[in-house]
């Protein structure tokens, strides 16, 4: 089966669990191309997966192709391309929007021209925002079904489009509770809708033996510097910890929009000598910061303008490693720590308690030794990667199979039965 996987740019830093998946993809059989919308500009590439560079089909931000995609699908698909037209139009109200639905419907015909004689048989996309809307153009300019895996209970279009888009789709993907039901609010039919929690390889992530020897102990804290991800918690968190006599060293790896902020809450609280910004690092630097780490914080909050996270990807990774983990009642965090079991919970937007959960694991080594060891488990049957690609397969495949047999993990789903067309 020919898969065309739509990403926004290639390789991206912060999505590096989506370039994991689709390496496991092709690892069972599946033959899975990269189609990115736009060149990859402002974050540094993710380092490590060069093995996936031969299937990228490249980006630029205009180009030849595009020019020829344009001429080619006005004179011979003209019906096609009026449909996403339509689609594009319900967004005329808003100018921003507008142009860059535009711009997503060149960068689909481009891949559409440069792919349409590849036997393309499905296209993916993750998130409900520009990868999206371009398989949905896909679906009318190629003639093939598309599916949708939905992280984050954000829509980042107009209430028609986002309908048409869910819709439109053969396949949608929830991975979590909170997901799954923010696309049915939005209209999509409940028999297409699939909950497939996501997932990091255990050969990747292999559970640590012992704990952390670093003294001070040390907080980490993983990702994007944006307000839904609740880092100034943290730092007033750490504040507290500070006035409390509480040695500590707090590391805060990512980057984004709140850097600036951010920088300057740690210098008034005093926080310079005992937490570090670090910035945008690599998988495997971040992979050695979860053995160095005493514990993991997520402090999620409901940003001012109603965002709130999904279930952050390096919760799942600390959680495999046996990091004990400290996460917020927000977003889908509550469907994998449970308080008390695997993890500590507290209030979104709460300083002392955040602090509260931090010293109690500070000061309980048998506490943390507990909560990593289940949060292992967990992951190991909840959080699988390779389980979760089974299951994928099972979708996408199972149709196309003219037997009933289903490949097992590692096996090569060409080995296993003949092809057919999606009917």
């Amino acid at each position: 089966m020919k898969i065309l996987h739509l990403i926004s740019t290639f390789p991206p830093l912060t999505e590096t669990f989506v370039l994991r998946e689709i390496r496991q993809l092709r690892k069972v059989g599946l033959d899975v191309i990269i189609g990115p919308l736009r060149p990859l500009h402002r974050t540094p590439p993710a380092i490590g997966f060069e093995d996936l560079n031969s299937l990228v089909r490249g980006a630029g931000w205009f180009s030849v192709d595009m020019l020829k995609a344009l001429l080619f699908f006005s004179l011979r698909k003209p019906h096609q391309l009026v449909e996403c037209l339509k689609i594009a139009l319900r967004s005329l109200d808003h100018p921003q929007h507008f142009a860059k639905m535009l711009y997503v419907l060149l960068s689909s015909m481009r891949l559409a021209y440069c792919s349409r004689n590849e036997g393309i048989e499905f296209v993916r996309a993750d998130f409900l925002h520009t990868q999206a809307l371009a398989a949905r153009f896909l679906k009318s300019l190629l003639g093939v079904p598309y599916g949708i895996t939905v992280y984050t209970v954000v829509g980042h279009y107009k209430r028609t489009v986002l309908e048409e888009i869910v819709n439109g789709a053969a396949v949608l993907i929830a991975d979590t509770l909170q997901t799954r039901e923010f696309l049915l609010s939005i209209g999509a039919p409940q028999d297409r809708v699939h909950l497939i929690r996501n997932g990091v390889s255990m050969d990747e992530f292999p559970m640590r033996y012992g704990q952390s020897a670093d003294s001070p102990p040390i907080i980490l804290a993983a990702g994007s510097l944006i307000p839904k991800k609740g880092f100034h918690v943290l730092l007033s968190a750490c504040a507290v910890l500070r006035e409390r006599g509480t040695p500590f060293r707090c590391v805060l790896i990512g980057d984004g929009c709140e850097r600036a902020r951010l920088g300057s809450q740690k210098k008034a609280l005093g926080l310079d000598d005992c937490v570090e910004m670090l910035g945008y690092l690599s998988l495997a630097e971040l992979r050695e910061w979860y053995y160095r780490a005493t514990l993991f914080v997520m402090p999620s909050v409901i940003s001012p303008t109603g965002e709130t996270d999904g279930l952050p990807t390096v919760i799942i990774e600390a959680l495999a490693c046996g990091l004990p983990v400290i996460g917020t009642h927000t977003a889908g965090i509550p469907e994998v720590i449970q308080h008390g079991v695997n993890g500590i919970l507290v209030p979104a937007d709460a300083p002392k308690p955040l602090a509260d959960g931090i010293q109690m694991l500070l000061d309980r080594p048998d506490l943390r030794q507990k909560f990593g060891t289940e949060g292992r488990r967990l992951v190991e049957r909840d959080f699988c990667l390779e389980r979760k690609v089974e299951a994928l397969c099972d979708l996408f495949v199972g149709d196309l199979m003219s037997t009933t047999v289903r490949p097992r993990v590692g096996e090569s789903i060409a080995d296993t039965a003949q092809w057919s067309r999606i009917r």
